[in-house]
């Protein structure tokens, strides 16, 4: 049995007067989360919490309980003040982290300072010049004691895993001096907080405000036309204010059938408020029996290693010629326009001209503003992409819903959409990462397993004999230039994806290079080519046999 989380959706419309309050809030509610950023930034004690993105850390919770009394950043209460701290320290983890896999990419084949940027113990204790073995072997004792108490075999192998790695690098440690082991934290320490000086900490211009049960109440409304009605604790002490909300039929159901999380409430630029409130549900875990390989491709949606086809989006790449394209050129032509007109103004001296391309200027610079057809045509294309990648999803769910499989996919976090300028417009505007997130949410509500894989070379591997070169594949059309295999082409990247789900090799190559995408490829593509001659190999032996 396991656990998934998704939000639903209200909508209310409150007063001006009520409209005002939850305004005034959220103004101050981002402000004390920029505030706590640039304060816990400041504290290197705080380090570890932030990088292990624990903000119930009780270092944590005293430093914001500190800061509220000492540093007068008690307008919000404790209960928004510790729901801001959670969110700083969440944006401050996803900063670190980058930085983080900024430092593996430089040091990940320099020996064992890489073990001091992949393990966050050791990274630590870099950046605050601690003692890394013992702060190791605090580790080993904590998991230690738990491993102690836990009957459970799955939870157990989890800590005894932990355990083995912090023994691994304890016996790393050994086998260096504690120079060697000085220097490298000296070099790591100095990477951090150069690549920390270097970078903007994260702004937050509008946070939605993070409710709980100190802050707000909802209950089904009565003698109203409203589906719920929420209360809200405001800042002046003792008053609350209430707002009617609706929403849909589906989401009062599923409101009723789960249990529900702190919502989040946040004002729409049309005045309305949207309350997201999480709801989880219990699913039913399996072991597999079959594997799927699903490609998202560029004229099929999605395209199954089954060879099945759910969704097309020829209709909407026509669309976008059609209507979107024309209104961007055009935009595009008056910006060039205006830019020469702006870089001869510089350089006119006859008044009556300038008088003249100061007009032109600011005539097109009205028209530019002027974005409601644009936005227009934006908004429906948009919203016809998102009904297609809805409708698409839905029927491949239904087809697998009573099925033990594992969906194997490309890997949202490396995919790669930099492939030129006409290609990005199909990636970027149908929204293919959007395609495979909706497809990994949808997934996981209904309780099925999925993996993602690397999908460098999918699109132009022979699945027969595993010649790559790119121009196995035109367009949809895909023949091997070797073996004269041929077929889809998106059904070919889905074997190749579905092959990818058991493939320890390149599995292992990705762990190794996750942060240096040359240094991946380049491996994976040698691993596909040594394959390849293994099989010109197994032919040759097979021929041989045959005489």
């Amino acid at each position: 049995m396991s656990k998934v989380t998704k939000s639903v959706f209200l909508y209310g419309e409150p007063t001006q007067a009520k409209r005002e309050k939850i305004e005034e809030m959220k103004y101050l509610y981002t402000d004390l989360i920029n505030t706590y950023i640039e304060l816990l930034v400041k504290d290197k004690n705080l380090y570890l919490p932030i990088f292990l993105n624990n903000s119930k850390d009780s270092q944590i919770r005293q430093f914001e309980k500190n800061n509220r009394k000492q540093n007068g950043l008690n307008k919000l209460g404790s209960a928004l003040g510790q729901n801001a701290i959670d969110h700083a320290v969440k944006e401050l983890h996803n900063h670190f982290i980058r930085i983080r896999n900024y430092m593996y990419s430089l040091y990940f084949n320099k020996g064992d300072i890489s073990n001091f940027v992949s393990s966050i113990t050791l990274l630590n204790a870099s950046i605050c010049d601690l003692d890394p073995q013992k702060e190791l072997l605090k580790n080993i004792e904590k998991i230690t004691n738990i491993l102690n108490d836990i009957e459970n075999k799955t939870i157990k192998e989890k800590y005894q895993k932990q355990l083995e790695y912090y023994n691994e690098l304890l016996n790393m440690l050994k086998t260096h001096t504690k120079q060697e082991i000085e220097e490298m934290k000296s070099i790591i320490r100095m990477t951090f907080f150069e690549e920390l000086t270097a970078r903007k900490l994260p702004y937050i211009k509008e946070a939605p405000i993070q409710l709980d049960t100190r802050l707000c109440e909802i209950e089904k409304a009565q003698n109203i036309k409203a589906d719920y009605v929420i209360r809200v604790k405001t800042l002046e002490r003792g008053k609350w204010i209430e707002i009617p909300l609706t929403t849909s039929k589906n989401s009062k159901r599923r409101l009723n059938q789960y249990k529900n999380g702190s919502p989040t409430i946040k004002i729409l630029k049309n005045g309305l408020i949207k309350v997201a409130i999480p709801i989880t549900k219990k699913t039913h875990t399996y072991e597999y029996k079959e594997i799927i390989g699903v490609d998202a491709g560029e004229t099929d949606l999605i395209h199954t290693s089954e060879n099945k086809v759910y969704g097309s989006f020829k209709y909407l790449s026509e669309k976008y010629d059609k209507t979107v394209i024309p209104k961007l050129a055009n935009r595009s032509k008056l910006r060039a326009l205006m830019k020469k007109y702006k870089k001869e103004l510089k350089s006119e001296t006859n008044e009556q001209r300038k008088e003249k391309l100061r007009r032109k200027i600011n005539n097109i610079n009205k028209m530019l503003q002027g974005r409601k057809t644009l936005n227009r045509v934006l908004k429906s294309y948009n919203h016809a992409v998102q009904m297609e990648i809805a409708r698409a999803v839905k029927e491949f769910i239904n087809d697998i819903k009573n099925e033990k499989v594992l969906i194997v996919m490309e890997d949202l976090n490396i995919l790669e959409f930099d492939r030129g300028k006409k290609r990005n417009r199909y990636d970027s505007n149908w929204a293919k990462g959007k395609l495979l997130q909706k497809l990994q949410e949808t997934l996981d509500w209904d309780g099925k397993k999925h993996k993602e894989v690397e999908p460098a070379y999918t699109s132009q591997e022979c699945p027969i004999c595993h010649n790559v070169d790119k121009k196995n594949r035109n367009g949809k059309h895909f023949k091997c230039t070797y073996c004269g295999y041929e077929s889809d082409a998106d059904y070919v990247a889905a074997l190749n994806i579905k092959a990818r789900a058991e493939d320890k090799e390149i599995e292992e190559i990705v762990e190794e290079y996750r942060y240096n995408k040359k240094e991946r490829h380049k491996a994976i593509k040698e691993l596909i080519k040594n394959r390849h001659r293994e099989y010109l190999d197994s032919v040759a032996q097979a021929q041989a046999r045959a005489i």
